[in-house]
C-alpha cells in the first residue's frame, strides 16, 4: 500500500496558500530547489501532475482534489500530535480583533483550538482596528489582529498577515448609480480604515457624499445596508453572501487594498499564547 508522507503534503499546501515556491521555502526553511524536489516526489508517489505547467500556480483537477484532502489530513495530523503532547496545557490569552474579522474566522479557529487545548481560555475584545492597536501598545492584549493600509514592504512573517481587496457593498443598485446626488455612506466611526479609504476615494473622484449611518456594531452596519440606507466598503472575505458587492462602478472609484495582520511580542508569548497564535495564523490563511 502506498503512503503519502505528510511533509510532502505540508509543502504542497504551503505553496498553494502562500502563492509560490520561494515563499513556501522561506516559511518551511528549505531552498527553492528542495521545495521543487518535494513536489516532484509527491507527483511521483501519486503518479499524476498537480500543478499546470507554466508561469502560474494553477492546479490540475487532481491537484485541486489533493489540496482539499491534504488540508484535512494535515489538520487531523496536527490535532493528534497536539492532543497527545499538550493536553495539560492551560492558560488565559487576551486577544483584540476587529468586529468584522471576528465573524469571518474567529469562531472556527477557536473551536478547533478548544478541541485540542480545552484548558486554554481566550478573552476576546472587539473594536475598530485603531482602538485595537492603541490598546495593544498599552499592553491590554497578548495578541492583536488589526487592519491597516498596505505598506510598501512587509518584513514580518508571511503567516502573520494577508492582503485583502476592498469592495463596495450595497443592497439596492440605485444607490451606486448616482451621479449628481451625494453617495450615501454607512460606516464605522472616525478612525476606521474602511471609512478613511471610502472618503479619500470619493474625494479624489470629486464625487459628493454624506454619511447616513455610523455604528461601532458590525451587525448594525449590515442591517443598515440591508435596509437600503446607503452603501459601505468591506474586505472581500468578510462580505455576507446576501449582500451585493463590486470593486468599482461607473459612479464609484476603485478602492485600495488593506492589510489584516497579527501583532504580538515574541519574547512575551507563553506556551498557551503560542498555540493560540498558531491557530489564528491558520484561520487567517483559510478565511
Amino acid at each position: 500500500m502506498t503512503n503519502i508522507p505528510t511533509d510532502l503534503l505540508r509543502t504542497f499546501v504551503t505553496i498553494k496558500d502562500l502563492g509560490g515556491f520561494t515563499s513556501a521555502g522561506d516559511l518551511l526553511g528549505r531552498s527553492q530547489p528542495a521545495i521543487s524536489l518535494q513536489i516532484k516526489k509527491l507527483e511521483e508517489v501519486l503518479d499524476t501532475k498537480i500543478f499546470l505547467r507554466g508561469s502560474s500556480l494553477e492546479l490540475t483537477e487532481d491537484g485541486e482534489y489533493l489540496y482539499e484532502s491534504a488540508r484535512q489530513i494535515l489538520e487531523i495530523n496536527d490535532q493528534v500530535i497536539a492532543k497527545v503532547r499538550g493536553d495539560n496545557i492551560s492558560g488565559k490569552v487576551r486577544l483584540g480583533i476587529p468586529n468584522d474579522f471576528e465573524l469571518a474566522f474567529l469562531p472556527k479557529a477557536l473551536r478547533n483550538l478548544s478541541r485540542v487545548y480545552p484548558n486554554i481560555v481566550v478573552e476576546v475584545d472587539c473594536e475598530i482596528s485603531k482602538v485595537i492597536l492603541q490598546r495593544y501598545q498599552k499592553g491590554h492584549y497578548d495578541i492583536a489582529l488589526a487592519m491597516e493600509r498596505v505598506k510598501e514592504s512587509e518584513d514580518r512573517d508571511p503567516r502573520d498577515y494577508r492582503l485583502e481587496n476592498l469592495e463596495w457593498v450595497y443592497n439596492d443598485s440605485c444607490l451606486i448609480d448616482v451621479y449628481d446626488e451625494p453617495i450615501l455612506l454607512i460606516a464605522y466611526p472616525q478612525g476606521c480604515v474602511y471609512r478613511s479609504i471610502m472618503e479619500e476615494a470619493l474625494q479624489g473622484q470629486q464625487h459628493p457624499f454624506r454619511f447616513m449611518y455610523t455604528s461601532t456594531s458590525l451587525l448594525g452596519i449590515f442591517s443598515a445596508v440591508e435596509e437600503g440606507l446607503g452603501i459601505t466598503a468591506m474586505a472581500t472575505s468578510v462580505i455576507p453572501e446576501n449582500l451585493k458587492h463590486v470593486s468599482s462602478a461607473s459612479s464609484l472609484p476603485e478602492l485600495e487594498r488593506v492589510c489584516i495582520g497579527l501583532y504580538y511580542k515574541e519574547r512575551e508569548l507563553n506556551v498557551a499564547s503560542r498555540h493560540v497564535l498558531d491557530f489564528l495564523r491558520s484561520g487567517l490563511a483559510n478565511i
